[in-house]
């Protein structure tokens, strides 16, 4: 890989962190351990103890400073390092797209929607906290932390052009699109779902120490009855895609990315059971939000090779 392809592969894997740890901060309550922003506690760097809160100022914005949690503080912070070191990332990464700029233009505007991307990310990211951790900001915020993610995996693959072959007819190349992109796209619906159902037990985390974790999904009615009926479509779309690749373009290389993302499908309905039947332990909600990221980074590279694959 060449520079610009190095960049956009750590900045991919950089917003895949910055999703676990955005996990993290929601499974732990700290989603206001920062309660300003871009500031913390009125300062730019996290205060090493309530003594060193600035009182008049926290007051003057009518904050809580009985609210005052240091681990929830630093876990907010850590993630908000993160953000700012995915925007250096990702500006750099357009930087060394102004090379394709006449050769290849998909690259260089690929890489300018990501800037501009990441740029109204961490716009909506205070307003998120401003909004006191309101549901459909939430929400949206993943949803284009999920387009971000697509894009990067475009331009990478944009730039290094076609580098392998698939012995397919295109009719049957088509047909694998097709469902590779439904794939894709229940997918996403899921892990929005899924999205909904974590904003329906927040109230539950930030009332800690109230009703059992146990029963914090029976709580959320509805949208965890879809989220749960959904997966076995998801698993549907999963295997039958793998039969079509395993069919139509046996030997290639889009076998054991088609495989590896059926497996990631039905680990991922494992450790949704475990969530359901567990009472919700937070590692396995962390690697949830994590490999669901995943899935949609292999479908969406699954879509690129075959897209790009010369016959």
């Amino acid at each position: 890989m060449n520079a610009f392809q190095k960049t956009a592969v750590a900045t991919l894997a950089a917003t895949i962190l910055l999703i676990s740890v955005g996990s993290l901060v929601r499974i732990t309550g700290a989603g206001l351990g920062c309660p300003d922003w871009p500031r913390c506690w009125g300062s730019w760097l996290p205060p090493s103890s309530v003594e060193d809160l600035d009182r008049d100022y926290l007051l003057d914005k009518g904050y809580d400073i009985a609210a005052f949690n240091p681990v929830k503080m630093w876990i907010e912070y850590a993630n908000r390092l993160v953000g700012v070191v995915i925007g250096i990332l990702v500006f750099v990464t357009f930087l060394r797209s102004l090379r394709y700029r006449s050769t290849q233009p998909a690259v260089c505007y690929g890489a300018g929607l990501c800037f501009v991307l990441v740029g109204f990310q961490g716009w909506l990211g205070g307003q998120v906290v401003r909004s006191g951790l309101q549901p459909g900001i939430i929400t949206l915020h993943m949803f284009l932390a999920v387009i971000l993610l697509c894009a990067l995996l475009y331009v990478t693959f944009q730039s290094t052009g076609p580098r392998f072959r698939v012995n397919m007819a295109p009719e049957a190349r088509a047909v694998l699109l097709r469902l590779a992109y439904a794939l894709l796209a229940v997918t996403t619906i899921q892990l929005l779902l899924g999205t909904q159902v974590r904003e329906g037990i927040d109230p539950f985390i930030k009332d800690d120490g109230g009703l059992p974790r146990g029963e914090w999904l029976a709580r959320v009615g509805f949208v965890d009855h879809v989220h749960r009926l959904s997966s076995w479509l998801v698993l549907l779309a999963g295997v039958l895609v793998y039969r079509f690749v395993v069919r139509h373009a046996h030997g290639s290389r889009l076998v054991p990315v088609a495989r590896l993302i059926l497996a990631g499908i039905m680990l991922q309905i494992l450790i949704g059971i475990t969530l359901a039947y567990g009472d919700l332990p937070r590692p396995a909600q962390v690697m949830h939000l994590t490999l669901a990221t995943l899935l949609v980074c292999g479908e969406c590279s699954l879509i690129l090779m075959a897209r790009l694959a010369g016959r």
